[in-house]
């Protein structure tokens, strides 16, 4: 009576192992296909580069005006991305004054930054008139850093839309009189923050303006590749 006990014993272990080896063999490739899929929805950009450019547009006031668009940003009659590409095409009364470009992987910081020295030609005058002589002129060179740097963190989210922190920043020179005397005027700007794109369509993220001009920054960020 015990032998036939012991031996029920060993067949019921040995059905049940090998329930749990089949099992194991049947689950493990569908729990691996499941968590294949999970990464895939988590995040299908993962592996994206994604290239963003920044464009500092300069307009006359007065070019804005004779197109309808408020001094004062009051809808519907404030300015566009259409009004600022129509500015362009008058040279003398718009012109980009400033562009900076870097491609970075989806959720990562890029960053792009140029440096350059510039030399003024500064003349001035020594001494005094004294009978018919003139004064005694002299030239100088006056040395100005001026720089752009642009940051940028891009995620894509799964609408396709892309979500933009930015940091932008340049020193630049102001326009001044040929030879002047006076030093050049120093003009320093700067935007940041996060904005919503869409892919590969520009758009007007920025703006400062004076007595005379308005400065504008265009971002615009495109997903060029799915790289793995």
């Amino acid at each position: 009576m015990m032998a036939k006990i012991s031996k029920n014993i060993v067949v019921l272990a040995i059905v049940v192992l090998c329930t749990l080896f089949l099992a194991g063999h049947s689950v493990g490739p569908v729990a691996k296909a499941q968590t294949k899929q999970a990464e895939q929805i988590e995040d299908p950009y993962k592996h994206s580069r994604i290239l963003v450019e920044a464009f500092v547009v300069e307009v006359k006031l007065s070019m804005l005006y004779e197109l309808g668009v408020s001094p004062i940003g009051q809808t519907p009659n404030s300015v566009s991305i259409e009004d600022i590409l129509q500015c362009l095409r008058d040279t003398a009364n718009a012109k980009v004054t400033a562009g900076a470009k870097v491609a970075v992987i989806q959720n990562q910081e890029g960053r792009t930054q140029a440096t350059e020295t510039v030399y003024v030609e500064r003349q001035t005058t020594t001494g005094v008139r004294r009978e018919n002589r003139a004064p005694t002129a002299s030239k100088t060179f006056q040395s100005y850093d001026v720089s752009k740097i642009f940051t940028v963190r891009p995620m894509v989210i799964p609408d396709g839309k892309i979500v933009l922190t930015f940091d932008f920043s340049q020193n630049t020179l102001g326009s001044r009189l040929s030879q002047s005397e006076a030093p050049p005027d120093l003009i320093r700007q700067s935007w940041s923050g996060t904005i919503s794109l869409n892919a590969g369509k520009p758009s007007l993220v920025g703006a400062t303006q004076n007595e005379e001009t308005a400065a504008f920054l265009i971002i615009c960020a495109d997903i060029k590749s799915l790289s793995k």
